[in-house]
């Protein structure tokens, strides 16, 4: 063939076409052209990293799999029927393929091949020479052999060093499973002193090829470097944000640590605390609630360990707050790994921290909102005189997410400074990036857009090097709302698609209902959609503030009289309202305004105007995005005060100029220009100047509703 390929360079009309195996998506749409279903990409991916790509393969392996009950239909989708990757046997059919292939090979060079499946899909030569004991010559020929077989191929290294690879993993997987039991173990030990002696001064390096090795040992001493090796490796792993191989490291020291020694309850709690974490990191929230942390709370209570109890304890108030935000807070699940939190803490320690830290975000997502704020602001007093970074940045984030009412918002965005000034400096990458969100959340509400795009910037930055699920989706939604801020509602529209697509792959926990909450502004602006969306948030999510988001769909529906009952019995009870000792969330009562305008409400809207204005909240922040003046100067035309609403209109302006808020600046203006028509005849000129920059931007940004309705006055006015 070398030489007919010589030859045919030579024609002009010849050109070579090298067969590559299929991406990830040519996977995908290859697996929903066989199955005719749609099949989600977590299911692509895994059948893309077991064939690599080869069609044969990709083939083979889904027969295979949909035989074994590995995926089956639901929701006519096709879906793995476990949450742990898809661990597949060679396909029978393949395995004769691969045989095949072998059976061409001599005797050496096969026994040859077998010691180095168990060093690896990847086989250093100094590795591979030291254990197969065979002389340069011998070794050289059947490494020569297997690769004029394209069963390995030498891989480029720097300097003197050379690496070979198994051509393709079906290969390695099939040499290995011929090998009988004693005779793996044995290689594995030698392999892994090999490792150890080559790499002595690198062994970091090589952390997880030694804890594969030794944990195939029955030796107390390789087992302990079995362990020892894994945490090493799942240290550097997570360092370059492999989660998923962090956990698959830490599973496996924690099972070679139960061979090891069953009775030593606390390196197991230990192990168990630290996979629990590198699972959260991996995105698996709700497995960590189920699985990780009430193990580690049972090895801490099996030794009566009070500080191993509180670790167990955090770690699944961390979960909770990745599984469902602020609504997971609100189950009995919560309130009871609070009751815990609370049981162990000590006085005056980095438990108590962490302890009060959960029970204030119990108490406030459970309407108890003093209480919530009063533990709130004692973890950070106590974290602040601990002098410790990790506790203050916790619970400074518990405290920005609790202390909303509008009396707080100065002291909020100063400690919004310091969160964002403090030292990063080994601090998880879900504390970073809560830390971040929250910071983006005051700054917005405050009003400086500039300084929220630089926390957002930064977490996105994060959702870029680390893949970690639950930072990219927070981090489109803040893609979002920046699109909707500039009114480019078609690439808003793109992200919510791209976003929910994602969350349904990976069952994103409470929080896939979250996005509509967050989607809401860019379907009220446009007037699209409003009926289906309210029906499928009534069927589709169970959040604590999709009361409010029905609210305001029914308010913009024109269903009044049921947005006003919603509306009294959200604000009836509440007998303290704009009194210092009021904590309801300002972007609550700025909601509540809106609904009280849309229905004519004038005593709430009253009550609700005298809270918020003057205090510093400029907008609703990251979720409901809207201008607060705006809302303001609607409530005083409400109730009859023209000057007044005049005023709240102009700030509105300045402060939709600043931010670059384009729809809410488009929607002042024509407020504005609605007021002027009505009580400063004299100042149509004025009223007909917001007239045409409303009509303009409308259009732009295809408002329809709004845009009908200043063309009306224009039409009125006869301009």
């Amino acid at each position: 063939m070398s030489a007919a390929l010589a030859e045919l360079r030579r024609v002009a009309t010849f050109d070579r076409v090298l067969l590559r195996g299929l991406n990830a998506d040519e996977v995908r749409r290859m697996l929903e052209s066989i199955t005719t279903e749609e099949v989600p990409w977590s299911l692509a991916e895994a059948v893309h990293r077991q064939t690599e790509g080869n069609p044969l393969f990709v083939q083979e392996v889904v027969r295979y799999i949909v035989e074994e009950g590995l995926i089956s239909r639901e929701g006519g989708q096709w879906r793995a029927t476990r949450d742990t990757p898809l661990e597949m046997s060679i396909p029978e059919g393949l395995r004769d393929v691969v045989g095949k292939r072998l059976s061409g090979l001599s005797q050496e060079c096969n026994r040859i091949l077998s010691i180095a499946s168990v060093i690896g899909r990847d086989f250093r030569l100094a590795v591979l020479q030291k254990v197969a004991d065979v002389s340069d010559d011998e070794l050289f020929a059947a490494l020569e052999e297997a690769k004029g077989a394209a069963v390995v191929e030498e891989r480029s290294m720097v300097g003197a060093a050379v690496s070979y690879r198994f051509t393709h993993a079906f290969f390695r997987q099939t040499l290995y499973e011929e090998i009988i039991a004693p005779r793996r173990i044995r290689l594995h030990q030698q392999v892994g002193k090999a490792l150890e002696e080559i790499y002595e001064k690198r062994l970091e390096e090589h952390a997880a090829e030694l804890a594969e090795h030794f944990s195939c040992s029955s030796d107390p001493v390789d087992l302990a470097k079995s362990v020892s090796y894994g945490e090493m490796a799942a240290e550097r792993a997570s360092s370059v944000y492999a989660y998923s191989e962090a956990v698959r490291l830490l599973e496996q020291a924690l099972k070679v640590q139960e061979v090891l020694d069953p009775e030593d309850k606390t390196k197991q709690c230990d192990l168990m605390l630290t996979l629990g974490h590198a699972v959260l990191d991996a995105g698996q929230s709700r497995h960590v609630l189920d699985v990780e942390a009430p193990a580690a709370l049972s090895l801490a209570e099996a030794i009566s360990d009070n500080e191993r109890a509180s670790k167990a304890c955090r770690l699944a108030d961390e979960a909770l707050a990745f599984y469902g935000a602020g609504d997971a807070y609100t189950t009995p699940e919560a309130a009871q790994w609070a009751e815990r939190a609370d049981y162990y803490a000590n006085p005056d320690t980095a438990e108590r921290v962490q302890a009060d830290v959960t029970l204030g975000l119990v108490r406030f997502n459970t309407g108890h909102l003093r209480s919530g704020l009063r533990f709130a602001r004692q973890a950070l007093d106590l974290a602040r005189q601990l002098d410790d970074l990790f506790l203050f940045r916790a619970a400074a984030q518990a405290y920005l997410y609790i202390a909303n009412a509008p009396q707080h918002i100065e002291e909020c965005v100063r400690l919004a400074d310091e969160l964002m000034q403090a030292s990063r400096e080994k601090v998880s990458l879900i504390n970073i990036a809560v830390g971040l969100n929250m910071a983006a959340q005051v700054y917005f509400r405050a009003g400086q857009r500039e300084r929220a795009e630089k926390a957002i910037g930064e977490f996105q930055n994060l959702a870029h090097i680390s893949g970690q699920v639950d930072i990219l989706l927070t981090s489109m939604q803040h893609e979002f709302l920046l699109a909707t801020m500039d009114g480019r509602f078609d690439k808003a529209a793109e992200i919510v698609e791209r976003h929910n697509t994602l969350a349904d792959d990976v069952r994103w926990g409470l929080r896939r209902g979250e996005e509509r909450v967050t989607g809401l502004r860019r379907l009220l602006y446009q007037g699209r959609d409003l009926e289906t969306a309210h029906d499928a948030l009534q069927r589709g999510t169970q959040l604590v503030t999709s009361i409010l988001t029905r609210m305001l769909f029914l308010a913009y529906l024109g269903r009044k009289d049921e947005a006003e009952q919603i509306l009294m019995q959200l604000v009836t009870p509440r007998h303290d309202i704009g009194s210092s000792e009021d904590e309801t969330p300002d972007w609550w009562d700025i909601v509540l305004l809106e609904v009280a305008v849309l229905v004519k409400q004038s005593n709430v809207a009253a009550l609700l105007s005298q809270r918020l204005a003057g205090t510093g909240v400029l907008t609703a922040g990251t979720v409901w995005a809207t201008c607060t003046a705006r809302h303001l100067g609607a409530t005083a035309a409400l109730l009859g005060k023209p000057d007044e609403a005049r005023q709240h209109y102009q700030e509105a302006i300045r402060v939709c100029s600043e931010m670059r808020f384009r729809p809410e600046m488009a929607l002042t203006r024509l407020q504005l220009a609605e007021l002027l028509l009505e009580h400063y005849p004299d100042e149509k000129s004025e009223a007909l100047e917001h007239l045409d920059f409303a009509i303009n931007e409308f259009r732009e940004m295809k408002m329809q509703p709004s845009l009908e309705r200043a063309l009306r006055h224009k039409e009125i006015l006869g301009a």
